[in-house]
């Protein structure tokens, strides 16, 4: 569900699905035993060295490369969308703006493209991956003012810091998409209102208060939690770490700071993660109140497999829904918003700027909620990990004992018993 302006902010503060009394209750893993497994949907088609979209994207787009570092998207065919909206939209271009090759990038963009198709609306779309160099990421800004871009879509956070920072007042609508918390960055002043600019902001984040009590709902004697973060993500650490720091003061709870450099992540966090494990044994031996913390650091959540070998039976949860995959190289859990949801809110403002239904600078910040759930029961049953019935009765990703899909997008695939 996407929420919009004061609603939002009211219903996060009452908002609070799961009771704090609780008793967690092991699901039994026979109900996930004979759902049927399917295909998500979710295989990418490299598109350019640095870009791959999901396999349903060229059904509907086709894509070629004007030069290396840009990709074009048109609709196969065009004459299939009728109606008025696509009225007022066939002749618009949006830019996508990359500040690097990621995963979560691509599925921003594939989602958007998605969410387009599926309301018969098909702008030109072009990506681009820009350079470092801020003066050249300006240059791309002033270029799509020069071929007459209508939407910009700032992907990632430090594409929206450098919108924010340098392109605030600029000519061209921008929606920020797949970036972090905009209040807690002080890019906004609060949820409720817009930025009275050519920027729309839209939020990874959940908040901490929120996400604190979904894990001392999931351990109510929680002692312990490590985040995991790269220390270059800026982002990721004013968002998500630094934020649990005051929680856990407030809260009793010991946070576990633990960062590792982007070039290294790998070796780093098999020193790091043991480390961790220590210390968290200094105030629960037994290790069953303490969660190892991914933050959206991508070269840190990419590592899970190197996560998971030095975590003993410490469960490792994530912020990103999308680190609960099949398989064993998953985490047990996840409660944040998945880079899908994001970017399907994200595009839903965009087309409200295109269509001209609403102005980008009056549009409160895009928030998701209530939080993606997603769980993995391969990984809690190896752990010994117990999950309460309400997490299995929200989430909306869920993985069975066998380590394969049995919830998708909040439904159930048929059982099959052949």
């Amino acid at each position: 569900m996407f929420s919009f302006a004061k609603s939002t902010v009211s219903r996060r503060r009452s908002f609070f699905p799961l009771p704090l009394y609780v008793l967690p209750v092991l699901v039994s893993l026979q109900f996930l035993a004979g759902l049927a497994l399917a295909d998500a949907g979710k295989e990418r088609v490299a598109i350019a060295p640095w870009l791959k979209v999901t396999a349903e994207v060229t059904h509907s787009w086709k894509s070629q490369s004007p030069s290396p570092e840009r990709v074009s998207f048109t609709a196969i065919d065009p004459v299939a969308s009728t109606g008025t909206s696509t009225d007022l939209v066939k002749d618009k271009k949006v830019l996508f703006v990359f500040p690097k090759k990621s995963s979560a990038y691509d599925t921003a963009l594939s989602t958007s493209l998605r969410v387009l198709a599926d309301r018969q609306l098909f702008p030109y779309v072009e990506v681009v991956l820009m350079e470092k160099d801020s003066a050249k990421r300006l240059e791309v800004f002033k270029e799509a003012e020069s071929r007459e871009f209508d939407l910009i879509f700032a992907t990632g956070s430090s594409s929206a810091k450098f919108a924010y920072k340098h392109y605030s007042g600029g000519d061209i609508p921008v929606v920020t998409i797949c970036a972090k918390d905009p209040v807690m960055l002080g890019q906004m002043p609060n949820y409720d209102v817009g930025s009275k600019t050519n920027i729309a902001f839209t939020s990874l984040n959940v908040p901490v208060g929120l996400q604190g009590r979904y894990l001392m709902t999931l351990k109510p004697r929680l002692r312990n939690i490590a985040v995991l973060f790269a220390n270059e993500n800026k982002s990721a650490i004013k968002t998500q770490y630094e934020p649990l720091l005051s929680w856990g003061k407030e809260n009793g709870v010991n946070i576990i700071g633990a960062g590792v450099s982007q070039k290294n992540a790998a070796a780093e966090l098999a020193e790091t993660v043991p480390q961790a494990v220590d210390q968290m044994r200094s105030s629960d031996a037994s290790l069953e109140n303490s969660i190892f913390w991914i933050t959206g650091s991508t070269s840190v959540f990419r590592e899970i497999d190197t996560i998971n070998a030095h975590a003993s039976t410490v469960p490792v949860l994530s912020v990103v829904p999308d680190v609960v995959q099949a398989g064993q190289g998953t985490a047990v859990m996840s409660i944040g918003v998945g880079f899908e949801s994001n970017a399907q809110l994200a595009a839903i403002y965009g087309i409200n700027v295109l269509t001209e239904k609403r102005k980008v600078g009056e549009l409160p910040v895009g928030l998701v909620e209530p939080p993606d759930i997603a769980i993995s029961f391969l990984k809690a049953r190896q752990i010994g990990m117990k999950v309460p019935f309400s997490f299995l009765e929200r989430a909306s990703t869920v993985y069975g004992h066998s380590g394969q899909l049995a919830r998708s997008k909040g439904k159930n695939l048929v059982a099959s018993n052949n």
